[in-house]
């Protein structure tokens, strides 16, 4: 596997390389700001990278764009969104200023800060999740909803292999690169022996070309989050297809105020839904509601 460090140019590799195993083994993410320090955050709390401070946002620049091998240009799509995916399914999150054309943001100027996310297993629900859905026969569709870092991710991997393996055809529209972490086309994590994997591609696009010609029984798709992700999801069950998705939500008791996704849960697009935290570490499992049993609470 690929270690996000790695990707860093000198000195950032080096000090990083040179941490203690237990931070290097428990870092979730490195944060680069104009003007600080560099923070290292994980398991460990967090620390100052010893010595390491960002002079500049001139620095910040030449940086992103060593990561993004000096092309700018054709990461655009994703640097709009406030990110550049890198091999392994590492993120870089992009703070900075919006270039605006209407009502789009054009590109990010003036960049301020930049968030190395760092893509790694943590400790997997998943055996304890499948024994409170009793899944008689079969994928169910699934909605896994938590705050950021709290593994779902992770989850819905561990969901999508275990029902592909068993012989269901998946197809994973991995738009970050962080399901299946491809590099050059080929998964970095396991995803199942039926799954095939459509990297790169925005989510309600893929899930519609995975209708068109790769006859699912199972799509697996992270972090729903604009309008046309929603409608891919009802179109995908009218077709009969289950879904494996997860959305940002930090509470069940929060579900009402997001339209979309009660929308979903009232008409039973999905079968069950699972609320993940971090109170005990990444994939603490808080909920599993079966649709059904009644309104979903914490």
């Amino acid at each position: 596997m690929i270690e996000p460090w790695m990707l860093l140019p000198s000195p950032w590799q080096e000090a990083i390389a040179a941490e203690a195993d237990s931070v290097r083994d428990g870092l979730e993410e490195v944060r680069f700001r104009a003007g600080q320090p560099v923070v290292l955050y994980g398991s460990f709390g967090w620390r100052v990278l010893d010595g390491k401070r960002v002079t500049s946002s001139e620095h910040l620049d030449d940086l992103l764009l060593r990561l993004v091998d000096h092309s700018l240009y054709s990461r655009l799509d994703e640097i709009r969104q406030g990110y550049i995916s890198l091999p392994g399914g590492h993120r870089v999150g992009i703070a900075g200023r919006a270039v605006m054309n209407g009502e789009r943001v054009e590109t990010v100027r003036d960049v301020s800060g930049l968030n190395l996310r760092r893509a790694r297993s943590v400790r997997t629900p998943a055996e304890t999740v499948l024994a409170k859905l009793h899944p008689a026969s079969g994928p169910l569709s699934v909605l896994v909803a938590s705050p950021p870092r709290a593994g779902k991710t992770t989850l819905i991997r561990e969901l999508a292999r275990h029902w592909s393996d068993a012989g269901h055809v998946t197809v994973v529209v991995d738009e970050r690169g962080e399901i299946a972490g491809s590099v050059k086309g080929r998964p970095s994590y396991p995803v199942g022996r039926h799954s095939d994997v459509l990297d790169g591609w925005p989510k309600a696009e893929g899930m519609l070309a995975a209708l068109r010609s790769l006859s699912p029984e199972l799509l697996v798709v992270d972090e729903l989050a604009m309008p046309e992700d929603f409608e891919a999801v009802w179109k995908a069950r009218w077709a009969g297809v289950r879904m494996l998705a997860s959305v940002h939500l930090g509470a069940l008791t929060a579900l009402r105020q997001h339209a979309a996704i009660h929308r979903l849960w009232e008409a039973g697009v999905f079968d069950a839904l699972v609320l993940l935290s971090r109170r005990t570490g990444p994939g603490t499992v808080e909920a599993v509601e079966r649709w059904g049993t009644g309104e979903p609470s914490s």
